[in-house]
């Protein structure tokens, strides 16, 4: 009798996860193997012949004739038949019935918590609950019931989140397509399309390639967009809630050269801890002194691909074409940059659209053409 090679755990049960364990031995409660993932063309199962004893070997099952158990979103595999394949993107398994599936479509039904640990997922992804603080996940497109709290979270096409962000000032949510939430405090947003906020985005930095709408207020945080932003009632909350608008620049490049000076900031700072240390007479002077070259050194390559990056930008400016309307209220402090244009509202304004001409910016109304 044939034996069955399963290239994917065929006993897998992701209601009852074991935390892995590391290579130093100790254990890894965050990633836990929530799903199996599998892409197109995969291997999941071969027909192996039996051992001298006529038995399989550990993990593999017999079967009376070769007959694969094959269920949805598989096929034999036409250059070798006795293999099994993946004919999607998803999750594998054995379903109620006895058959090896792929799903494309991934429902967790609860939250992602320390119960499942971080999940990766190929395909697409329902969250049902809120995804807890301190989880990771990426997935295709993810649609998330609940809240997002300080997680970090990529979708490799678009994000919706149901129940709002509330990232706690680390949390981070990204997409390349469409990213939509009810709300969105203290977080970071990134996305390569737009992004849409149905009521209000507080003391958040948005980083949208696309075009960037807050049906409510926008309050304490900063908005980088590449030429359009819409705000519904409220831009700015006083000098208590700082709000910037950015426009006209490539915002992903702008995350990019944000990134690199924080880490300039962190190697400037041990250069100035090392330099400390020297002065107060270190007898290894000379330890010392090559670490500062090298972290000097780091400093230079930085500050030249940072440099590379702002000849990039500035390439890519489309100014004119750059309009950022308020249907509401535009609290005094606010500050507006369009390419190297740069504004402060001094008093309050209402019903206004800010947009570049002869190097400045101007202020027109009504935001919105009826």
């Amino acid at each position: 009798m044939p034996c069955l090679k399963h290239y994917f755990d065929p006993d897998f049960d992701y209601t009852d996860l074991k935390p892995v364990e590391k290579n130093d031995g100790s254990v890894d409660y965050y990633n836990m193997g929530y799903v199996q993932s599998v892409i197109v063309g995969q291997v999941l199962a071969q027909w192996e012949e039996p051992g001298e004893d006529g038995k399989c070997p550990l993990g593999q099952r017999h079967y009376p004739e070769k007959k694969f158990p094959r269920g949805p979103n598989t096929k034999i595999n036409p250059e070798n038949t006795d293999q099994l394949i993946a004919t999607r993107n998803g999750y594998v398994f054995y379903n109620e019935e006895g058959l090896i599936t792929v799903k494309e479509l991934l429902n967790v039904r609860g939250d992602v918590s320390l119960s499942t640990g971080n999940i990766f997922f190929v395909g697409d992804m329902v969250v049902h609950g809120s995804i807890k603080s301190g989880l990771d996940v990426k997935a295709n497109n993810i649609n998330v019931k609940g809240v997002i709290e300080q997680a970090n979270v990529h979708a490799a096409g678009f994000l919706k989140c149901d129940g709002g962000i509330k990232g706690n000032t680390k949390g981070l949510v990204e997409s390349k397509e469409t990213l939509r939430t009810t709300f969105c405090e203290n977080a970071t947003l990134v996305s390569s399309g737009n992004i849409i906020i149905d009521k209000n985005c507080m003391h958040t930095t948005v980083y949208c390639e696309g075009k960037f709408a807050a049906k409510g207020r926008f309050a304490g945080g900063r908005c980088y967009s590449d030429q359009i932003v819409f705000i519904g009632e409220q831009l700015g909350g006083g000098l208590s809630a700082a709000s910037q608008i950015i426009v006209g620049y490539n915002p992903l490049l702008l995350l990019q050269i944000d990134k690199i000076s924080t880490q300039i900031s962190v190697l400037e700072s041990e250069v100035k801890d090392l330099q400390k240390i020297m002065s107060n007479g270190a007898s290894t002077t000379a330890e010392f002194t090559g670490k500062i070259e090298k972290c000097e050194m780091k400093i230079r390559f930085l500050k030249n691909k940072k440099k590379q990056l702002w000849s990039k930008i500035q390439q890519a400016e489309k100014l004119e074409s750059c309009r950022i309307m308020v249907q509401g209220i535009v609290k005094s402090g606010v500050e507006i940059s369009i390419g190297p244009a740069y504004m402060q509202v001094n008093e309050p304004l209402e019903n206004v659209y800010f947009y570049y001409e002869n190097n400045e910016i101007k202020v027109g109304s009504p935001a919105l053409k009826k």
